[in-house]
């Protein structure tokens, strides 16, 4: 009974009550509580490595057009290889593996 005596004033303490109820609520009920303010920040961390990749991607896609806009050899290249596309008087060999079988079925 003494140790109850001993903490009543500080039980009784309007200031105390009033801040214990303002942390309960901002650490756990709160919508933007500590919990869910670390996963926001993990996720913004996530997000901005997803966006200097694809800010690479983009400067990578740049610097192939450029070089398929000035290039005619370039271009004729990508359109070969990618297009399967060829000169009127060539004829055109494909070699195809089992794994790109697989791949279109």
């Amino acid at each position: 009974m003494d140790r109850i005596k001993k903490y009543l004033p500080y039980i009784k303490n309007k200031y105390l009550i009033a801040l214990v109820t303002l942390l309960v609520v901002l650490f756990f009920i709160e919508d933007t509580n500590v919990f869910s303010l670390i996963r926001l920040k993990a996720d913004l961390r996530e997000l901005r490595k997803e966006n200097a990749q694809r800010e690479q991607d983009i400067e990578l896609i740049k610097k192939k057009t450029k070089e398929l806009t000035s290039n005619p050899e370039a271009l004729e290249k990508f359109a070969r290889e990618t297009y399967k596309m060829k000169k009127k008087d060539e004829v055109i060999y494909l070699f195809v593996t089992e794994e790109e079988l697989k791949a279109e079925k």
